[in-house]
């Protein structure tokens, strides 16, 4: 039996959140290597990261009783032993890094503020030696978008464990009430999150010439992150299957199980979430490395846009094969028998 308490507002709070979250830290990371490169790059995913957060952050608010009342934080949000307070005052401070982060990269803003404020970027003569030495000062601005770059890639790993702390909250459905579903849901988080940005770089690779180098670590990370995911997915399923059928909890997370893997949703998740979410992006990002050419940018693009649809779809069906435990059932059988 299908779970039909929470609709498809969550479940796209859970993907968008995640990858937008992904999506900062892998631009965080392209900028940290190096600020120049992949100034365009970083800057669009940024701005999409911040884009998914709050678009995600919205269907959230949707489905409270009082979506307005929510949206006041410190009357709604103050109980902080509560992971639903932590991980809406974490989500607000990572969409602020974000949006700020975002603005920050934008070469006019970062202009604009060099001009008024001396102390935030460096004058022609200094962005010059800079450019020629690696020991020239860097300027304050630099230092700042550096500082908000290591605070967001925190908030975003935040996140992104957020999105599965935020269903073993729900409590009654074994599916959810596991260590390994946070787990999972983070690397999903980052996956989606790098494929977005490699989206991206092939969307930006006319106007930036460097995107394809970018593009070259992405998908090093995508191979990784790939392996991973299939681990913890494979350790989740398998830790469900092999619970004890004679309890509550044991039997729904078989059921659970069974349902994505052989059951009503088993087509669905081995097409969307295996084949196009995990073997697809794998598979391209390999040839893409082997071949090392430009031209592999369509190769990129499909693995990317695999990874997406099977990280989405993989949050769906999460939530659709929640089977609540009958434990009022479970402990009446038992005292009968």
């Amino acid at each position: 039996m299908l779970q039909l308490t929470w609709s498809w507002q969550p479940a796209l709070y859970l993907f968008l959140g995640g990858m937008g979250a992904g999506a900062f830290i892998m631009a965080a990371v392209l900028f940290l290597i190096d600020r120049t490169k992949h100034r365009l790059v970083v800057c669009v995913s940024m701005w999409a990261a911040f884009a998914s957060l709050a678009v995600g952050l919205l269907l959230l608010l949707s489905e409270l009783i009082s979506p307005v009342r929510g949206m006041m934080m410190w009357q709604s949000f103050s109980n902080f032993s509560s992971w639903m307070t932590l991980g809406a005052w974490g989500a607000f401070g990572a969409l602020a890094v974000f949006a700020l982060s975002a603005l920050l990269a934008m070469r006019p803003v970062g202009n604009w503020l060099a001009k008024r404020w001396k102390w935030f970027g460096a004058t022609p003569k200094q962005a010059g030696d800079a450019a020629k030495s690696a020991k020239a000062a860097v300027p304050n601005g630099v230092k700042l978008r550096r500082v908000l770059a290591v605070v967001g890639i925190g908030l975003g790993a935040f996140v992104a464990v957020y999105t599965g702390m935020l269903l073993m909250t729900a409590g009654g459905v074994p599916l959810w009430d596991s260590p390994l579903l946070p787990c999972l849901f983070t690397v999903s988080a980052f996956d989606t999150g790098v494929a977005l940005v490699e989206v991206i770089a092939v969307l930006l690779s006319k106007k930036d010439p460097l995107a394809h180098r970018a593009a070259a670590l992405m998908e090093k990370i995508v191979i990784g992150l790939v392996v991973a995911e299939v681990a913890v997915l494979a350790l989740f399923l398998g830790t469900l299957m092999s619970g004890d059928p004679a309890t509550a909890a044991g039997a729904a997370g078989a059921a659970s199980a069974e349902l994505l893997t052989t059951g009503g949703l088993a087509t669905v998740f081995w097409a969307m979430v295996v084949a196009a979410g995990l073997a697809l992006p794998l598979v391209m990002a390999v040839l893409s490395l082997v071949l090392n050419k430009r031209e592999t940018r369509p190769l990129m693009a499909l693995g990317a846009i695999g990874a997406l649809i099977g990280g989405c779809e993989l949050r769906f069906l999460i939530l659709a094969a929640g089977v609540h435990a009958d434990v009022l059932g479970s402990t009446v059988m038992g005292l009968i028998m």
